[in-house]
């Protein structure tokens, strides 16, 4: 995911502020997919960064855990597939095309789709305790 698209999202540079390099929701876990025909439709996502540190029982530490909301307004697609929620993400990818905002991802486990819509937000409620957007 590109840091020019999320400095174009309302919230995205408080999300590259807080991660350092721009984040990319690998291993993330999506908790929720809410859907308006008119109105907001979210997901959101619990994901952290994964840091070089080793604990004692072999596995990475994890660090920044944050709770993210995408805020999509008109929303004019929406594919999903293997819909089963938590699903663990894959890779997760946000481009801009024709004044429109395409977020897709694909899952590890559980469902993988695409959303487009005209207008995003990115929401960080429980960041270091605090809300951000």
């Amino acid at each position: 995911m590109s840091a020019t698209v999320l400095a174009t999202i309302p919230g995205g540079r408080a999300l590259v502020e807080w991660f350092g390099p721009t984040p990319n929701f690998h291993d993330a876990e999506l908790q929720e997919i809410n859907l308006a025909s008119s109105g907001l439709s979210t997901l959101r996502l619990h994901t952290w960064e994964i840091t070089n540190t080793v604990d004692s029982r072999g596995y990475f530490v994890l660090d920044k855990h944050v709770l993210v909301t995408f805020t999509l307004e008109e929303v004019s697609y929406v594919a999903l597939d293997h819909f089963n929620l938590p699903g663990i993400v894959f890779d997760l990818e946000i481009t801009v095309a024709n004044g429109a905002y395409q977020v897709g991802w694909s899952g590890s486990y559980g469902v993988e789709g695409t959303l487009k819509a005209k207008k995003m937000r990115i929401v960080q409620p429980n960041r270091a305790g605090s809300a951000a957007t």
